[in-house]
């Protein structure tokens, strides 16, 4: 998937380096998420002459040695030296079509190419594109552009239109929090799953561990976190399984379907789905 950078989002908006920085935050995320999925981010010729600030460009950025330009600089600078252009590979033409946004002519720029690729694009904080969505016309026909302004809401938009599987989607979701996804066993997780409404309510139910403090879980009514505690050892559902001998522990998802895992520190690694409460009967 081709994912554009949107040139026209920097226009010297930012009052400062700061608040510049500040923005630059969350596009660093949804670098990085762009990395891990391996799509391709697209930017046009002269990205790095667009002003941040009324006097800094964005090519400034690269030389200043202040403590948060630092964390910045690697991405920026593999933006600025390495491919790909979307100009090497142009898909869109100005000489046989128009391209509107708001009124203004906008060929030869990113939004014109998105048209014409996968219509994703990634903006800086800017009036012009708030948005996840920014409507263009191309020959008086709309065209609709999705426009990433976070990470949060671009994967709901990635997996509610297919383009990531529902553990891509956790594991990039949680990846910084008390929910870990990399023990999860081979055909008793998402792969186990049949429907849509099966991989939402498992999805909601990692967002309600996921917004609840360690020290209100095992309270919590919505997930009756609990420990799992078979009645015999013919009866324990992981005597077989690498974790064996781990205190595991379950939670609710929904009446029927259940998550197991065990904890380390503050994270909770995620091992099983039950989808018939059988296993959870016995313990």
């Amino acid at each position: 998937m081709d994912v554009l950078i949107n040139e026209l989002s920097l226009d010297g908006q930012f009052d400062n380096e700061n608040e510049f920085f500040d923005n630059f935050d969350q596009v660093l995320e949804v670098i990085k998420l762009l990395e891990v999925l391996h799509f391709s981010i697209l930017k046009e010729y002269m990205l790095f002459n667009a002003y941040i600030t009324n006097d800094y460009q964005l090519s400034d950025f690269l030389k200043l040695r202040n403590d948060k330009a630092r964390k910045m600089k690697r991405i920026l600078s593999k933006l600025a030296m390495n491919p790909p252009y979307w100009n090497d590979t142009q898909k869109h033409n100005c000489n046989e079509d128009n391209y509107l946004y708001e009124g203004q002519d906008i060929c030869n720029t990113s939004l014109a190419e998105s048209c014409e690729r996968d219509k994703i694009i990634l903006s800086f904080k800017h009036n012009n594109f708030f948005n996840t969505t920014c409507n263009m016309i191309k020959n008086n026909t709309n065209i609709s552009i999705y426009n990433i302004i976070n990470k949060i809401d671009f994967l709901l938009y990635l997996i509610e239109n297919n383009q990531i599987s529902p553990i891509e989607y956790c594991v990039s979701k949680f990846d910084i929090s008390k929910l870990n996804f990399d023990n999860i066993e081979q055909g008793y997780g998402f792969d186990s799953l049949e429907t849509t409404q099966q991989i939402k309510e498992f999805i909601e139910a990692f967002e309600l561990f996921y917004r609840t403090p360690w020290n209100n879980i095992s309270t919590s009514d919505g997930l009756k976190y609990k420990p799992y505690k078979p009645s015999s050892k013919k009866r324990d559902w992981f005597r077989y399984s690498d974790f064996s001998g781990y205190d595991i522990y379950k939670f609710r998802v929904t009446q029927t379907y259940r998550c197991f895992g065990y904890r380390e520190k503050d994270t909770f690694f995620v091992l099983r789905f039950e989808l018939d409460h059988k296993i959870s009967d016995n313990g």
